[in-house]
Order: C-alpha cells, then sequence, then structure tokens
C-alpha cells in the first residue's frame, strides 16, 4: 500500500522524554492510513536519536543523522526523503492531539486539497492566495498538511531563524487549493531556551538579522498580480509582527530605533494605515519615540508571558488527553 502521509520531524538535542511523548502522539496515525515518520537529528550534540527511535520499535519511523543545517535544512532533508503523497512536520517537543488530528485526516481523505491548514476561527476553501490577501497565514509550517508535488523545488532556506515565515508565505504564492479548519490539532510546547524565548543577546540579534533577510527575499520575489498584493499585504503584517518583536525582546529603546531604522530603510516602516493594519496600529504610535516605547514595553512583555504560561498549562492538559485516548 502506497504512503499517504509523511511526517517530518527535525530533532536537535531533543530530551528522550520529550521525544517519547512526541513519537507516543504520532502512533495512531497509522490506524487512519498508511504513513511514515522521519525523524531527522540534525547534528545533536549526542548520537543517540537515531538508536533511540529505532529501539522504540515503530516500523513507520525512520531517522538519520545529519550535520547541523538548522531546523530549515533538517526540514529540507525529511522532504527529500519521504514518499508521502502529502507531507506535514511536527517538532521534535511537541506533538499533535489525538481526536482533533483524527478529524484532520479525515477532511484531508474526503477533500483531498493541496493544503490543509489548522488553527484559525474560521474556515476557508478556495485559492491560497486570495487568502492571503484577505487574511494572515499561520507562519508556522507545522499547521500544515501539503500535497508533496505541490512543493516542487520549493524548500526552507538553511542555517537562519524564521524560516517558516517565507517558506509558508512563498507556499501561499503557488496555484494551490486550500482548506482551513477552525479548530488545532498541534500543541506547542513553551520552552525557555527555545528559538523564541532565548534572552541571549547574540540570539535575539540574529533572529532580527535573519527575519530582515526573510523579507528581504520575499520582497525581492516578482508574482504575477493579484499575487503581488497578496505578497505585499503579508509584508505588511510581517513588519508589524518585527515591531512587536522589538518591544517584546529589546531592552532600549536605542536598540528598538536601530532597527526601526533598517525597517524603513527596506521601505517596510513606517506601517501601513490600513484595514490589516490596526490591530498594530499601536506598534506604529509608540515607536514613534524611544521614550514611550520603554514605558509600553514591560507590558507587552508581561502580556505575551501571562500568554505563553497560559499556552503551557493547555499544553500539558492536551497531552493527558492524548495518552488516555491512544
Amino acid at each position: 500500500m502506497s504512503c499517504e502521509l509523511s511526517i517530518i520531524v527535525p530533532c536537535y538535542n531533543t530530551p528522550k522524554h520529550r521525544l517519547r511523548q512526541c513519537m507516543e502522539s504520532l502512533e495512531f496515525v497509522g490506524r487512519i492510513l498508511p504513513y511514515e515518520v522521519w525523524f531527522i537529528d540534525d547534528g545533536s550534540r549526542e548520537d543517540y536519536i537515531v538508536s533511540f527511535v529505532q529501539e522504540y520499535g515503530n516500523p513507520s519511523f525512520h531517522a538519520i543523522r545529519q550535520q547541523n543545517m538548522g531546523c530549515g535544512g533538517a526540514r529540507n532533508t525529511g522532504i527529500d526523503l519521504c514518499q508521502g503523497r502529502y507531507i506535514t512536520f511536527v517538532d521534535s517537543d511537541d506533538f499533535i492531539y489525538y481526536g482533533p488530528y483524527i478529524e484532520m485526516l479525515k477532511v484531508l481523505k474526503a477533500k483531498q486539497p493541496d493544503i490543509l491548514a489548522q488553527g484559525y476561527s474560521f474556515c476557508f476553501e478556495g485559492p491560497a492566495t486570495s487568502f492571503m490577501m484577505s487574511y494572515d497565514v499561520h507562519p508556522s509550517c507545522c499547521s500544515y498538511i501539503i500535497r508533496r508535488s505541490l512543493l516542487n523545488e520549493l524548500r526552507f532556506t538553511p542555517h537562519i531563524f524564521h524560516e517558516d515565515e517565507e517558506f509558508t508565505t512563498r507556499l501561499h504564492l503557488l496555484r494551490a487549493h486550500l482548506i482551513t479548519l477552525n479548530f488545532s490539532a498541534y500543541f506547542y510546547r513553551q520552552e525557555p531556551d527555545s528559538i523564541v524565548h532565548n534572552r541571549n543577546p547574540r540570539h535575539i540579534a540574529k533572529r532580527f538579522e535573519d527575519f530582515l533577510g526573510v523579507m528581504d527575499r520575499l520582497k525581492n520575489l516578482t508574482p504575477p498580480a493579484p499575487h503581488e498584493l497578496a505578497l505585499r499585504r503579508r509584508l505588511d503584517v510581517m513588519a508589524m509582527c518585527f515591531i512587536v518583536m522589538l518591544m517584546r525582546d529589546c531592552t532600549t529603546g536605542r536598540d528598538i530605533s536601530s532597527w526601526i531604522q533598517q525597517l524603513r530603510k527596506r521601505g517596510f516602516y513606517p506601517l501601513p494605515f490600513s484595514w490589516h493594519g490596526m490591530r498594530y496600529l499601536f506598534a506604529t504610535i509608540f515607536t514613534m519615540h524611544p521614550l514611550i516605547v520603554r514605558v509600553i514595553a514591560p507590558f507587552v512583555k508581561l502580556y505575551l508571558k501571562i500568554k505563553d504560561a497560559s499556552a503551557e498549562k493547555r499544553t500539558f492538559t492536551a497531552y493527558a488527553d492524548t495518552a488516555d485516548a491512544v
């Protein structure tokens, strides 16, 4: 029987108990449709992931080790190795939720779209580019199940952070039929040393540099109209998210002003006064003067900290439900 779904799991220094939770949450997929899982050890400091996956004993689980290329490079390896008609991505310290994922797979089998996306507050069916012209796309590639033949040469940029932002934007610019679902089957674990939460100044600077690099590459694309309008809207939203990241992660008004100047040089700032920009209009106002930023930024950080704590609580509750159901 041909493989219907390939799940690609990049791994880097993943603790064994986290990796086991991820593996356990993926086992039930084989009851619904033929599948395979590729665990890509992206040059972890200790060489244990391949043997750990092999010892687990699921014949649908495969693992290889490669030199470190970043999460995007590991996912590229998985794309090149996999045989499924559809592919999706799961990070090795996250997991999928049994009940909703079954519902996702039912939609996949019944509708067979080019892209199936989860985690929205509404349902949509139509061209992916039309969706991006009107709505914000989820930047994480883990939100999608994708027809493998759709990708052709589309791959992740290796050795960078925010590679998902570039990949998912390019994905929506393809000639693709998209379906979104108004529920989520994927749970992100909030770790203090993760890419988003790491507070090391060099790490933060690289994230901002890579994010700007992604925006530069997307800006240099030349899609046909109306794809160009969809890309412009996406870049506007990315610029707004960049401002919020600055308020969350930078400690001084001088740093924020410096990065905003980088946005301005690239034509992404001032932020647009448009409907899709209204939610972030405060970012335009509060970043006009460093003193205001210093006053507002602590409140932004506090809100995001509370939000992350709430997400962590939901994650553990969901895993308990998954363990009971499998």
